[in-house]
């Protein structure tokens, strides 16, 4: 299949991923740093005609993007996530009917307990022991993560004593909260993932994330209480809009098996996760251990488990949505070259054995989803995926836009466009002579509609 694109966006547009400043507001709370910009969001909504009387989906809604541009433009929005930490996320920024003055009150009770409990504690340092922890600071009680937490976090993506701040401030949200709506502590809570992100922990993206120097301490009550403040601010400002009361839910769910809605979608933009070695569990790891959505190993398998099958580190045996692209000669010859290759190379580690696989999963898995996605859309609705080609596995190039075309074909959608959004530099090696080749990676917007 032949689809057609745009011209390619100019190389000096580098910057096309960054979030604009004027779409700071609310989106700035906090942000996946794989997700797409708003505008590309705005840009769609334009194309497809949007107004108030549509329902917008996003199906791989991440932390919000799509729901909260919808919002603002007026339109009546439904976001999806598997990952409980994107849907709490999600949730928040667009929940902009919270109590201003209470979010106020309760943000000087938390930071005025949390520097009294500071100063009792002398800030002793942590010990990743806890056994260890206890022994040295019986006074520290409840400030160190469990040993079940210490298993699945990243090694050295948090010091000490930022953890032990981090700690504290959490204890003094959830006791702030206790009682109060769902939506109050998650407020809190999402301020405090964005503390962690984007400052006291010992991690940073270039796009893959990956570990820094280690902070010997961080000022994590002063950052949270400027962000809080922030956030406050731009929900008055939402209020003062009137744009509060525009309806917009987010679901927890596994998009590959979607709920019957009550409404009917007029159209979907959503940027899925495309088939390559990232973990999205991993991204968003230490906010969500921190935040006690992940808990342990098993906890963390479920979340897994619930995901889209993207990449080595989310595929199980008793997976089967292979299955559902076994005809597709397209799909099944690129998994074979991947295969042939890793063999050429003699790759032989547990992760590149698994590389075809990942491939079928993944098509396999936007086939279930499409399915069920179907008969919740309204007659004649447009969608707009956000996906992009890959190299990811051993070069073998994956064309994801054309193949996901092909699979949407089968479920009762046609393709009406394929829009190039940017294009990635890539360094393709022929290994039989060594000679490095530059590549070009598209990122493309597949554009269907239901028929």
């Amino acid at each position: 299949m032949q689809l057609k694109s745009n011209k390619p966006a100019p190389s000096h547009r580098g910057a096309i991923n960054a979030v604009q400043k004027e779409d700071l507001p609310v989106h700035g709370w906090y942000r996946f740093v794989l997700s797409f910009p708003p505008h590309l969001v705005r840009q769609y909504i334009h194309t497809f005609g949007l107004n108030s009387e549509d329902v917008l989906m996003d199906p791989f809604c991440g932390t919000g993007t799509t729901s909260v541009e919808a919002k603002k433009s007026g339109i009546p929005s439904i976001g999806c996530d598997a990952h409980p930490f994107a849907a709490m996320v999600s949730r928040v920024k667009t929940n902009w009917n919270v109590k201003v003055a209470a979010l106020n009150i309760h943000l000087s009770r938390i930071l005025r307990q949390t520097e009294r409990m500071t100063t009792e504690q002398g800030l002793i340092s942590l010990s990743f022991d806890a056994v260890l922890l206890q022994e040295a600071a019986p006074s520290a009680n409840g400030f160190h993560l469990t040993e079940e937490e210490e298993q699945i976090l990243p090694t050295g993506f948090l010091s000490q004593r930022p953890l032990q701040r981090l700690l504290m401030l959490r204890r003094e949200i959830e006791t702030e909260t206790d009682g109060q709506p769902p939506e109050v502590r998650e407020f809190f809570l999402v301020a405090l993932a964005h503390v962690i992100a984007q400052g006291a922990g010992n991690f940073a993206f270039g796009p893959e994330i990956y570990r820094t120097k280690p902070k010997p301490d961080y000022d994590v009550s002063g950052h949270f209480a400027r962000h809080t403040q922030r956030m406050i601010s731009e929900t008055a400002a939402m209020q003062a809009s009137g744009l509060a009361s525009t309806p917009s839910r987010i679901l927890s769910a596994d998009a590959r098996e979607l709920p019957q809605l009550p409404e009917d979608v007029s159209a979907v933009i959503t940027s899925p996760p495309y088939p390559n070695e990232k973990d999205y569990t991993r991204t968003t790891r230490v906010e969500s251990i921190l935040l006690r959505l992940m808990t342990d190993k098993t906890s963390l398998r479920e979340v897994k488990e619930s995901l889209l099958r993207s990449n080595t580190r989310n595929i199980f045996v008793d997976d089967r949505d292979c299955e559902e692209v076994r005809d597709f000669a397209s799909i099944q010859k690129i998994c074979r070259q991947i295969e042939a290759r890793r063999l050429e190379l003699n790759k032989d580690s547990g992760f590149e054995r698994l590389y075809h696989k990942v491939v079928a999963h993944y098509f396999g898995g936007m086939r279930k989803h499409l399915r069920s996605l179907r008969p919740n859309l309204r007659a004649k609705a447009r969608l707009a995926y956000v996906v992009g080609d890959q190299l990811s596995f051993l070069m073998v190039p994956i064309p994801t836009a054309r193949l996901l075309a092909e699979v949407a074909g089968t479920e009762g959608y046609k393709t009406i466009g394929c829009d190039l959004w940017r294009e990635r530099v890539g360094t393709k090696v022929r290994h039989s002579t060594t000679e490095q080749k530059t590549v070009r990676i598209r990122e493309e917007v597949l554009l269907l509609q239901k028929t």
